[in-house]
């Protein structure tokens, strides 16, 4: 019997013809796949049209590639901080989905941030991480009421992923005018926070003209602002009794800074350099002037401060509604001696501390109301009474600053309508209030004059080249000075 094996041979046999049929089938398929590409309706390349569904997903394909290629972020001529804000986000917008929602929201009083993005139905996760995201660039507790916030949300593609509620894309919000912070969602599911300054034109402008009516509305359309007028009105107030000094015809110049957007707006004001009024009297003129140790107050052409030991009114709009001395008292009915100033006012004006010193007490004081006294240097005391209130921190013992708030006006007491009465004692003796002569707050040294001097020139020069700041003129467009990122907490 010879060696060959019948059943070897037929297994040969089936793996040859295995192979063989795998050839023939593969032949088949490909004849297929020619035959659909060529044939059909004759037309040789004719594609087919795809399906929404996959152009969508080829067009969401290329621009996750194109944002992942792109650097983390651009820095960008914009008109303004709205654009600013946008291009951010947009910028951060990895793979933005189908439909972005956006929605405007406000800080209510005694609400949070998360409270906020909570509300707009955004899933709690993301909102604790954007939320933590921005600690390197702003503290979360600074945030007042009534700020608004723009808030983005992302529409899920799918029910999976709804389960959590609509994705946070970010948010963005202005603490100020000049800064823009915006929270955007990174790729990974982290946030990143990013805070964006503009820096808009600066020049010097000149509000001069004389009273018609007020201060206040005459400067108004000399170009000021408020706040100019208040800054104005703080540095006058040691030597200008607003109640009774001013008249029709009185003259005032001021020169100050602002800051203009590409339109043209005042967006802020800046430093008051100069002020000039002329009443009764010599004029008074004053020049803004910083010392080598960094102090900056307002020194007449002699190097005398504007600042005196005590304001001549210590309340701002206020009219002066009875005088120091006898008088017929409005409550009990017979002349007797008024030992202040009254002044009637809204209830709620802001009451300013007269000058530096030492709260003696605050509290409820018979006839008064409430009541704060004050102990300055000098053998002075100011007081305060009939007050709605007293402002916080504000108790026996505390130590306040000329100009600082104290209490609102009000009418507790023995009072006939909401008032501040004040008054002054030298010594434990009563005296006139606007009568006082009272020393002035610093004098320059001899060898700090020359150095004022040349910034009193310079002053000067600035005033008499200013532009009228009731014009109004083109204005450099707002430009990016500054944009860093902070990758947000994980």
């Amino acid at each position: 019997m010879s060696g060959f094996d019948v059943r070897s041979l037929d297994a040969v046999r089936r793996r040859s013809a295995a192979i063989i049929a795998s050839i023939v089938l593969s032949l088949i398929l490909l004849i297929a796949l020619i035959f659909s590409r060529f044939g059909g309706d004759g037309s040789a390349g004719a594609a087919q049209p795809p399906d929404t569904f996959t152009a969508q997903a080829a067009t969401e394909s290329q621009s996750i590639d194109l944002a992942r290629s792109a650097p983390e972020y651009t820095i960008t001529p914009v008109e303004n901080l709205r654009d600013l804000e946008h291009a951010a986000f947009y910028t951060d917008c990895v793979a933005c989905p189908l439909d972005t929602q956006t929605i405007l929201a406000t800080v209510p009083s005694g609400g949070t941030l998360a409270g906020v993005l909570n509300d707009t139905g955004a899933a709690g996760g993301d909102v604790a991480r954007a939320v933590n995201s921005l600690d390197p660039v702003f503290e979360v507790r600074r945030l007042r009421a009534g700020q608004a916030i723009t808030v983005y949300l992302e529409t899920p593609r799918s029910a999976a992923e709804n389960e959590d509620g609509p994705r946070l894309a970010g948010f963005s919000f202005r603490p100020d005018i000049e800064r823009s912070i915006t929270v955007s969602r990174l790729e990974d599911g982290s946030y990143r926070a990013r805070e964006m300054t503009a820096e808009f034109e600066r020049e010097l402008v000149r509000s001069s003209g004389s009273i018609t009516t007020s201060l206040y509305v005459d400067s108004l359309a000399a170009g000021a602002t408020d706040r100019i007028v208040v800054e104005l009105a703080g540095i006058l107030a040691y030597a200008v009794d607003f109640q009774r000094s001013i008249r029709e015809g009185d003259r005032f110049d001021v020169v100050f800074e602002r800051f203009l957007d590409s339109d043209g707006n005042v967006m802020r004001t800046g430093d008051v350099l100069y002020v000039m009024y002329a009443g009764r009297g010599d004029p008074l003129e004053y020049y803004r002037y910083e010392s080598a140790d960094g102090q900056i107050a307002y020194f007449n052409a002699d190097g005398e401060s504007a600042q005196r030991l005590l304001m001549m009114t210590p309340i701002n709009g206020a009219r002066l509604s009875s005088h120091y001395g006898m008088r017929h008292h409005p409550v009990l009915g017979y002349n007797r001696m008024h030992r202040g100033t009254d002044f009637a006012a809204p209830r709620g004006t802001p009451i300013f501390a007269a000058g530096y010193g030492v709260v003696e007490r605050a509290d409820r004081f018979g006839s008064f109301g409430n009541y704060v006294r004050i102990r300055h240097t000098n053998g002075f005391q100011t007081a305060y009474a009939h007050m709605q209130g007293f402002a916080r921190g504000i108790t026996a013992g505390a130590r306040v600053q000329q100009g600082q708030i104290i209490g609102y006006v009000g009418t507790t007491g023995r009072s006939t309508g909401p008032h501040l009465h004040y008054e002054v004692h030298h010594n434990g003796t009563s005296v006139n209030p606007m009568a006082l002569d009272l020393p002035t707050g610093r004098t320059l040294e001899a060898e700090e004059i020359p150095l004022f001097e040349a910034e009193r020139d310079r002053i000067l020069a600035i005033r008499d080249s200013a532009r009228n700041a009731a014009e109004t003129g083109d204005a450099a467009a707002s430009r990016i000075v500054s944009a860093r990122n902070f990758e947000g907490a994980q």
